[in-house]
């Protein structure tokens, strides 16, 4: 082990509301914690500074963990895998015993080993790789790869402190497995959509990226889009080259495909190419990646996880999206989403065109008799031809209420006018 241990924001059309969206996310964020109760593993997974704690931790040797609640099913409705924090579910003491256990771990390892994870900031890594590695049912590298051993949130019955402590006593320099690192490029590719901008693309202020860590990617999808596409690269921490391959899994709604560009950016080296479908990935889409390293052992997983708010209900007919009503709750948020999500009340019905791209919508809120149209690119829509197509619109611009912490809208600027045929179709259309 020593050998190997040293050998884009929101667009200019959005620019000016930079201070109003900075005061609405505050009053937000004080709305939110005034309104709703939630716990530390929930919140890190989807507020960005308490991410960027947790990384920092995580390479800083600080061994933590956060309680994740009583629910067993935060496991799987948890926003972002955070793979660089442990999370446990259990009683609201399980974090305190759960953190016991992995400092008696940590105390069990050769003291000269451990000075040097720790000299590379490689400890909580250590303890990552030996819990995933000694849950029940993980005997080989299969079970060990297998998407369903590495959930959001453990159990507190996953932390055996005998068997843990055993395989640690035993570690040397040579049976020590190293992280992976994965970062998200976002394609200039229309279709699908790759990197969707608030205000433009989807009727938000918020940022669909919630963090970008190198051991752990959040996405929110908040476009209409039903397919979304991004592309991976993979590599060791600290260094690089140390991998003998690379080993991708999914869950439900994703496929993975080699970058397009050459023969060398294929899977096992470290790239691969995402294409999400929101109608099939239900809460949430994961993507880990596994470095081997060369004395053939599986590390710690990175993990991007591509969460479809269940806020935002998408209806869909023969695969084609039909309406997104906004909800006031869901069974499947048991926590505070405030960090990710601004709670608003209407229903958009789209219009498509006989290829599936979005034509134009128009919008119903709760309470009211009128609808209102919108065009394909979201521009309130004020006059139009009797096929339907805009003729003239005004920009809307979308902000949060420091009174209410609810998203609104409200129409700016000069009327816009359109050619009969000329009336735009959204650049993202599919």
């Amino acid at each position: 082990m020593y050998n190997l241990l040293m050998g884009k924001a929101i667009r200019k059309s959005c620019f000016r509301f930079a201070i109003l969206v900075s005061v609405s996310l505050s009053a937000l964020a004080a709305f939110c914690v005034e309104s709703a109760k939630t716990v530390d593993a929930w919140r890190t997974a989807v507020d960005k500074s308490a991410a960027d704690r947790a990384h920092v931790a995580y390479t800083s040797n600080v061994v933590r963990c956060e309680w994740a609640g009583e629910d067993p099913r935060v496991a799987s409705l948890m926003p972002a895998n955070v793979a660089f924090n442990f999370a446990v579910i259990g009683d609201s003491n399980s974090a305190s015993r759960v953190t016991k256990t992995l400092e008696e771990t940590a105390a069990v390892i050769d003291p000269g080993l451990r000075k040097t994870l720790e000299q590379y900031g490689l400890l909580n890594s250590t303890l990552q790789w030996l819990v995933r590695s000694c849950r029940p049912g993980v005997t080989n590298s299969t079970t060990y790869l297998a998407v369903k051993n590495h959930p959001a949130a453990f159990r507190e019955q996953d932390f055996d402190v005998a068997k843990l402590k055993a395989v640690a006593a035993s570690l040397t320099g040579k049976t020590i497995a190293l992280p992976v690192q994965v970062k998200v490029e976002y394609l200039d590719d229309p279709v699908p959509l790759s990197k969707a901008e608030p205000c433009i693309d989807y009727p938000d202020i918020m940022p669909e990226e919630t963090f970008a860590q190198p051991f752990g990617v959040g996405i929110v999808l908040r476009a209409p889009e039903r397919q979304r596409k991004f592309r991976l690269s993979a590599s060791t921490y600290p260094f690089q080259g140390r991998a003998l391959k690379y080993e991708w899994r999914t869950t439900g709604g994703v496929k993975l495909r080699p970058w397009p560009t050459t023969i060398v950016e294929v899977q096992k080296n470290g790239f691969a190419e995402a294409t999400v479908d929101a109608l099939y990935c239900g809460t949430r889409a994961d993507i880990l990646v596994f470095a081997q390293s060369v004395n053939g052992i599986y590390g710690p997983p990175a993990i991007v996880s591509v969460y479809n708010p269940p806020l935002a209900k998408r209806t869909y007919a023969k695969g084609k999206l039909q309406s997104i009503s906004y909800l006031k709750e869901s069974k499947n948020v048991p926590y505070d989403i405030g960090p990710i999500w601004a709670p608003r009340e209407w229903r958009d019905d789209f219009v498509l065109s006989g290829k599936g791209r979005i034509v134009s919508f128009t919008r119903t809120t709760p309470g009211s008799f009128t609808e209102e149209p919108f065009s394909a690119i979201g521009e309130l829509v004020l006059s139009m031809s009797s096929s339907g197509i805009p003729l003239v619109t005004r920009k809307v611009e979308y902000f949060i209420s420091p009174e209410t912490g609810a998203l609104g809208y409200r129409p700016i600027g000069e009327e816009k006018k359109y050619r009969l045929g000329e009336s735009p179709f959204r650049r993202s259309g599919e």
